[in-house]
Protein backbone atom coordinates (compact mmCIF):
# COMPACT_ATOMS: atom_id res chain seq x y z
CA UNK A 1 0.00 0.00 0.00
CA UNK A 2 3.01 2.25 0.49
CA UNK A 3 3.33 2.11 -3.16
CA UNK A 4 0.45 3.68 -4.09
CA UNK A 5 1.22 7.22 -2.95
CA UNK A 6 4.97 7.21 -3.99
CA UNK A 7 3.95 6.41 -7.27
CA UNK A 8 1.19 9.90 -6.95
CA UNK A 9 4.14 12.03 -5.74
CA UNK A 10 6.41 10.67 -8.70
CA UNK A 11 3.59 11.12 -11.39
CA UNK A 12 3.34 14.88 -9.78
CA UNK A 13 7.10 15.19 -10.53
CA UNK A 14 6.79 14.11 -14.05
CA UNK A 15 4.42 16.62 -15.54
CA UNK A 16 5.19 19.44 -13.16
CA UNK A 17 7.61 20.27 -16.07
CA UNK A 18 5.12 20.53 -18.92
CA UNK A 19 2.52 22.01 -17.22
CA UNK A 20 5.09 25.23 -16.55
CA UNK A 21 6.45 25.25 -19.78
CA UNK A 22 2.71 25.67 -21.27
CA UNK A 23 2.36 28.76 -19.10
CA UNK A 24 2.34 32.08 -21.62
CA UNK A 25 4.10 35.40 -20.83
CA UNK A 26 2.19 38.21 -20.63
CA UNK A 27 2.09 40.89 -24.07
CA UNK A 28 4.21 43.46 -23.92
CA UNK A 29 2.77 46.57 -21.93
CA UNK A 30 4.17 49.22 -23.95
CA UNK A 31 5.42 50.22 -27.18
CA UNK A 32 8.58 49.93 -27.58
CA UNK A 33 8.81 46.54 -25.49
CA UNK A 34 6.33 45.49 -28.34
CA UNK A 35 8.67 46.34 -31.02
CA UNK A 36 11.26 44.77 -29.69
CA UNK A 37 8.99 41.42 -29.59
CA UNK A 38 8.51 41.87 -32.93
CA UNK A 39 4.24 42.38 -32.34
CA UNK A 40 2.23 45.14 -33.65
CA UNK A 41 1.12 47.87 -31.05
CA UNK A 42 -2.49 48.74 -31.78
CA UNK A 43 -3.04 52.53 -30.12
CA UNK A 44 -7.24 51.70 -30.02
CA UNK A 45 -6.68 48.86 -27.65
CA UNK A 46 -6.78 48.57 -24.20
CA UNK A 47 -9.54 51.36 -23.78
CA UNK A 48 -7.62 53.70 -25.64
CA UNK A 49 -4.45 53.15 -23.94
CA UNK A 50 -2.99 51.15 -26.33
CA UNK A 51 -2.31 47.38 -26.86
CA UNK A 52 0.50 44.86 -28.16
CA UNK A 53 -0.93 42.56 -30.85
CA UNK A 54 0.02 39.58 -32.37
CA UNK A 55 2.08 40.15 -36.08
CA UNK A 56 -0.23 38.84 -38.73
CA UNK A 57 1.60 36.16 -40.71
CA UNK A 58 3.44 36.59 -43.48
CA UNK A 59 1.14 36.20 -46.70
CA UNK A 60 3.25 33.36 -48.75
CA UNK A 61 2.62 33.10 -52.86
CA UNK A 62 0.70 29.80 -52.62
CA UNK A 63 -0.53 29.35 -56.22
CA UNK A 64 0.31 26.46 -58.10
CA UNK A 65 2.27 26.20 -61.50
Amino acid sequence: MKLLPITAVIGAFAFTPVAIAQTATPAPANKVDCEKAKMKWDEKGNAGKGACVAAAPAAKDTVKK
